[in-house]
């Protein structure tokens, strides 16, 4: 069983939530060329072959062995239909919006936590959530054409099935070794999109492979930071950190894309962060102290 350590599961969070923005970066700068399902496979392929050396080097040959691959398969396919979906949002989305609509993750936690965990959600907290969604909209700035270019409801859909897998890295992390769970995850994600990539794909060009590389690389590191942090902290402490991500995406789309946060958007984002935040501080408030 994992020691609790709160702080090193806020900077393992904080250095999980940095390579996020680097690997949708990544994945921006090569959405012209390549679709979803091509940059999840081979950021498959670079991650699994910087995460299987460093596994074989660092723990025993049962790292790789599980006895819960129906819970690896159920969390994998959601986690890859999410980060496929994650990547065509950013191909459409300004930097800063995209990110901004991802804070939704953790009001869909809650939201969900009555049907797949069993908790119950107070008066205080449901009122959280509909503000905060109310922030959504601002950032999604719904209109009739929304449906001919869907691409709020698209980064919405992904951060859905991130909300889906949260839940799901908080059971494993009870049993599982976070590389064990990280390399299946992956694993799975390279089976599932290679027909597709290597029947129909574009294979990498030369001037693109270094950011192919990235996703694949910036994956691996935050994969395993983020299950690493799950296991050693509250999923309540570590969600504030994940709002530091709005800072990186806005200055990596001002570097790349000269893409800066409309008003709408930065009030938006402050009201779903303030939402959060109200449903962290009150769930603290509600468990009883520890003397």
């Amino acid at each position: 069983m994992t020691t609790q350590n709160a702080p090193r599961g806020i900077l393992l969070f904080l250095l999980a939530t940095g390579c996020i923005v680097l690997m949708n970066t990544c994945a921006k700068m090569c959405s012209s060329v390549y679709g979803p399902v091509e940059m999840v496979f081979y950021r498959g392929i670079v991650a699994l072959a910087l995460l299987v050396p460093y596994m074989r080097m660092t723990r025993p040959s049962s790292i790789f062995k599980t006895r819960r691959i129906r819970a690896h398969l159920y969390r994998a396919m959601l986690g890859n239909i999410g980060v496929g979906l994650i990547f065509w949002a950013y191909a459409l989305l300004p930097m800063a919006d995209a990110t901004s609509l991802l804070f939704a993750a953790p009001l869909f936690v809650t939201a969900l936590s009555p049907m797949l965990l069993g908790e119950r959600i107070d008066r205080h907290r449901w009122a959280a959530v509909i503000v905060g969604f109310g922030g959504i909209l601002m950032v999604a700035r719904p209109s009739m054409g929304m449906f001919a270019n869907p691409a709020s409801l698209i980064a919405l859909g992904g951060t859905f099935f991130g909300a889906l897998v949260d839940i799901t890295l908080r059971r494993l992390g009870r049993t599982e070794d976070p590389l064990t769970t990280v390399f299946y995850f992956i694993l799975i994600g390279v089976i599932l999109s290679a027909p597709y990539t290597l029947f129909s794909g574009a294979f990498p060009t030369p001037d693109l492979l270094p950011w192919l590389v990235g996703i694949g690389v910036f994956s691996a590191v935050q994969q395993v930071a983020k299950t690493t942090a799950f296991q050693l902290a509250e999923a309540s402490l570590l969600a504030p950190c994940t709002y530091s991500a709005i800072l990186w995406a806005t200055l990596t789309g001002w570097i790349f894309w000269r893409e800066l946060p409309t008003p709408t958007v930065i009030g938006g984002t402050a009201v779903v962060v303030a939402s959060n935040l109200a449903i962290a501080w009150r769930e603290r408030q509600r468990r009883p102290k520890v003397d």
